[in-house]
């Protein structure tokens, strides 16, 4: 595929009516979480929570991430056509981020305190808090800390797992019509990106100006509401229920390739889930305001939102496995960058890094799935993978990222990090390669073999010349 073609299909997918209201749903979706993300440590923080318990929680939902993808992927592919339930689930989603601002604060006898006097890094997270934007001080209460703690982990836990499931749902159906109709996941996806553009830029303005939280949390479940109701009209009914699931399912998951894989994805959800988890407080400890920490997910956007478009492009040039391991090494710079960070504005030009995870790893990920698994399991395929990246991948993350985070700092820890990426990265370009020369090996023999059985075969029938044998 040329550029040019390129172009044209991009053209042609946007001005599909039929496809108009994938790329409505991705925008409100995505909106409605990346209006949130860059924000919940804050906001924990705000809620007067340690930065270990910010690592509980991340450690909690992580653990909840192993089991609910793949009960929904079950759940979708025995059901078949899961349309209602989708859009219920999503509107829940909504009414869940309705809970956040409700949480007590552990923050007492909170007086204003000018921000040039007190530098938001000097505050001790254990006996102090930010209790929002305004940067008001305050004491934290032991007890009070404690029913923060677990009404917070609880609510987080619920809105987690209905999110977690309307965006399994929701992409499986994706790929289900891209499986059936050959259209691009890639062009439906990226208009995602768009709506976390706007809506991860708009959330640091909002906090800055309202002194708060709430606003955004009533904006996010506005968007999820409004997308429960959008997907009450895509048309998934000719993804016929599975029959025999758990053999279909098992029967590709144990392929070498499909193995590799998984490794690559768990591999990325390491990495993701330390820097997700620890990098907002890194960078508040430093003295981000808000706005900057909107920034932080609005300055890779676009190149994201690029990525994802010609993610198809690239694919047919170098191929799935090739694309993966430049994904992966995005994160061995950004490790190395965090670590040498002082000036938390320089986190921006890392940060359009993050765009080749999410643009391109990510997405090649997804479409990976279309090629090694059916139809009939896409949906338990998609659930897989988010028990491997958002589960456990995380949850190793931030389980050895917080023990080693607590006995050498943030700056080592990266360091750290960087390495463990890129001997990751070695060692799955490695495995590709074996497996490849291996399979080639494989192809060879039987195409001598086959050659062997069709030269005694013809001699048999007289038929045979040596002259032959060089054009076979």
């Amino acid at each position: 595929m040329s550029p040019f073609e390129g172009i044209r299909d991009f053209l042609n997918d946007l001005f599909n009516r039929q496809l108009l209201i994938l790329k409505c749903i991705y925008i409100l979706l995505l909106a409605a979480f990346m209006i949130l993300w860059p924000h919940f440590t804050i906001h924990q923080k705000a809620l007067g929570l340690t930065e270990y318990q910010t690592g509980i929680t991340m450690q909690v939902t992580s653990v909840l991430y192993i089991c609910q993808p793949f009960f929904t992927g079950v759940a979708g592919d025995k059901i078949g056509n899961y349309r209602i339930l989708m859009a219920i689930i999503s509107m829940i989603t909504g009414v869940i981020a309705l809970l956040f601002p409700w949480i007590p604060s552990a923050v007492v006898q909170i007086v204003p305190s000018n921000i040039s006097d007190v530098a938001l890094g000097n505050l001790s997270s254990e006996t102090s808090s930010i209790p929002s934007p305004n940067r008001m001080m305050g004491e934290v209460d032991a007890s009070h800390q404690q029913l923060t703690f677990w009404i917070y982990i609880t609510v987080r836990s619920v809105y987690g797992a209905c999110n977690g499931a309307t965006l399994i749902f929701f992409d499986a159906a994706v790929m289900a019509n891209v499986q059936k109709s050959s259209i691009s996941y890639g062009y439906q996806r990226a208009w995602g990106t768009v709506g976390a553009i706007i809506s991860s830029y708009l959330s640091g303005v909002i906090v800055e100006k309202t002194g708060g939280f709430n606003e955004i949390f009533y904006a996010s479940a506005g968007l999820q509401m409004v997308a429960g109701i959008l997907m009450l009209g895509i048309r998934i009914d000719y993804k016929v229920p599975a029959t025999s699931l758990t053999k279909d399912l098992l029967l590709h998951c144990f392929k070498a390739e499909v193995l590799l894989f998984f490794g690559a994805v768990t591999a990325a959800g390491m990495y993701v889930g330390y820097i997700e988890t620890f990098m907002y407080r890194y960078l508040s400890d430093l003295g981000a305001t808000p706005v900057l920490i909107g920034l932080t997910v609005t300055i890779g956007a676009p190149f994201e939102f690029i990525l994802t478009i010609v993610t198809s492009f690239f694919l047919k040039l170098v191929g799935h496995p090739q694309l993966i391991v430049i994904g992966m090494l995005s994160f061995v710079i950004r490790f190395l960058g965090l670590s040498f960070l002082q000036d938390p504005w320089w986190v921006l030009p890392l940060q359009i890094l993050e765009s080749v995870v999410n643009g391109l790893l990510f997405t090649v990920a997804i479409m990976y799935c279309t090629v090694l698994f059916p139809t009939e399991t896409i949906t338990s395929a998609r659930g897989v993978i988010g028990i491997l990246y958002s589960g456990i991948g995380r949850l190793l993350g931030i389980t050895v990222g917080s023990e080693i985070l607590e006995r050498l700092g943030h700056i080592i820890t990266f360091r750290i990090w960087a390495c463990i990426a890129f001997a990751s990265t070695a060692a799955y370009f490695l495995a590709f390669i074996a497996i490849k020369n291996c399979r080639s090996r494989q192809f060879s023999l039987k195409d001598i073999q086959g050659h062997e059985q069709t030269k005694n075969s013809k001699e048999q029938s007289g038929i045979y010349n040596e002259a032959w044998d060089g054009c076979i």
